[in-house]
């Protein structure tokens, strides 16, 4: 596990086999070249869906640093046009992350397959939960069904497998996300603002947990089914707002918060195939 979110390694990986990359030297603002990424989508767009999805993607392109994004739209085609060249933030371009806030039910080391699981997790997910491989690709679950997933290893904590109940709060419920630099713990992270039905949810769920020993007292951010990390809620949340941090590098905050802020793209949207 050589990534805090392993999931942003797998999009990448699997985006990467798909660009088709040309370059000009016209029309950048320094003179130099450009670089266009063409992406085309399974169904095909058209009228409003596809001016729609342009500026999506324009504007994601600009949340993740890219200078000068430009998308122009021909035959059902979008094409990205960007001053200087493109690197791997290009990836990250089309992937919409799931992100959820899950009830931690139970905790348990990766090592630890040996022993009968802890009696605070559900009897049907106790055979998920002891066989779990923390080693293997993780995977969203259903929202609406409790579930087992995997943390990774920090300087601050080991890695744990984690048996966690339905989702509380997701993705949609984000109005606004930011990369910040939090200096409490000096690590990146990623502010969120929640909507009036999230920051709702955001109470309820932390006020229920508040009374509740350790570990059922924390509440795990699974992001594309891993766990960026499951703080312990010392005190209910009230103010519509929640700080992710983890081991993220500034890279990896930026693009989380750029894919959290804007809406999801059309399904099937992918890199052309030179």
């Amino acid at each position: 596990m050589t990534s805090p979110i392993r999931a942003l390694a797998v999009a990448a990986a699997l985006l990467t086999a798909g660009l088709a990359v040309t370059a000009c030297n016209s029309g950048s603002p320094d003179g130099g070249k450009r670089t266009v990424v063409a992406f085309t989508s399974d169904s095909p767009l058209s009228g409003e869906a596809l001016k729609q999805a342009a500026e999506q993607l324009r504007h994601r392109a600009e949340l993740l640093g890219f200078k000068d994004p430009r998308v122009s739209t021909d035959g059902g085609t979008l094409s990205l046009s960007v001053a200087g060249a493109v690197d791997n933030r290009t990836e990250a371009l089309t992937h919409q992350v799931v992100l959820e806030f899950r009830p931690v039910l139970a905790t348990a080391p990766p090592a630890d397959s040996s022993t009968a699981p802890s009696s605070a997790v559900p009897p049907p997910l106790r055979p998920q939960f002891q066989a779990l491989d923390c080693t293997a690709p993780p995977r969203p679950a259903d929202p609406s069904t409790a579930t087992v997933a995997c943390s990774t290893a920090t300087a601050q904590e080991p890695a744990l497998k984690l048996a966690l109940g339905p989702v509380a709060i997701k993705g949609a419920d984000i109005a606004k996300s930011t990369a910040v630099f939090d200096d409490r713990s000096a690590r990146w992270g990623i502010d969120l603002t929640f909507t009036a039905a999230g920051a709702t949810g955001l109470t309820t769920l932390t006020t229920a947990l508040v009374t509740q020993s350790d570990p059922a007292n924390q509440f795990a951010i699974v992001i594309d089914g891993a766990v960026a990390s499951h703080p312990a809620v010392m005190q209910p949340i009230t103010g519509g707002q929640a700080l992710i941090t983890g081991s993220f590098t500034h890279d990896q905050a930026q693009t989380l918060a750029a894919q959290l802020a804007t809406p999801a793209l059309p399904a099937g949207l992918h890199p052309t195939t030179p």
